[in-house]
């Protein structure tokens, strides 16, 4: 008889929930949740796109919302603009200390629906950041987020459209 031994998840992340529209000056949120092993290496969030590089589009007040005991307390983040070594700017805010879970821990044996809802949120890592742009378009933004410890294949990645059509909802869906 063999044993075989059970192939351990890297680490990984995916969006639990993430607009589809950034609008100008309207906050917009998005939550990444672990889909691998915890991580104690942190993670990195950018924002990049020809319409961040040439400057059309600007992005302010990054905030991070820290779940301690079911209360969510914000806590900025510096998210600079950088230049990479291609030449091209884009934002990038680097939270080294932040802990990824187990997402194979998220719901324990005999929990509740309600306690087991409420565990899967609370490991959630959840942001805010206000868009700025006046352009009369709507130009693309990519939102990657990658752990340190597997930014190749750990990512999670999302293009975005802006807006500064403050009604884009009412004029959009039906």
């Amino acid at each position: 008889m063999k044993l075989f031994r059970k192939k351990e998840m890297p680490v990984k992340l995916d969006f639990a929930a993430c607009g589809k529209i950034l609008i100008d000056s309207l906050r917009f949120s998005f939550s990444i949740t672990s889909d691998g092993k915890a991580s104690n290496k942190g993670l990195c969030v950018s924002f990049s796109g020809e319409a961040i590089n040439s400057g059309e589009v600007t992005l302010t007040d990054l905030e991070y919302l820290e779940n301690k005991g079911g209360k969510l307390t914000a806590k900025k983040i510096s998210m600079p603009l950088i230049t990479k070594k291609d030449g091209k700017r884009i934002y990038q805010a680097k939270l080294q200390n932040l802990r990824i879970s187990d997402a194979s821990k998220r719901i324990e044996d005999g929990q509740t629906i309600e306690d087991a809802l409420s565990s899967i949120i609370s490991k959630d890592m959840q942001f805010k950041v206000t868009p700025h742009y006046k352009g009369d378009g709507e130009p693309e933004v990519m939102l990657n987020v990658y752990p340190y410890e597997n930014a190749l294949t750990g990512s999670c990645t999302k293009w975005l459209k802006c807006t500064s059509d403050r009604n884009w909802f009412e004029h959009n869906l039906k």
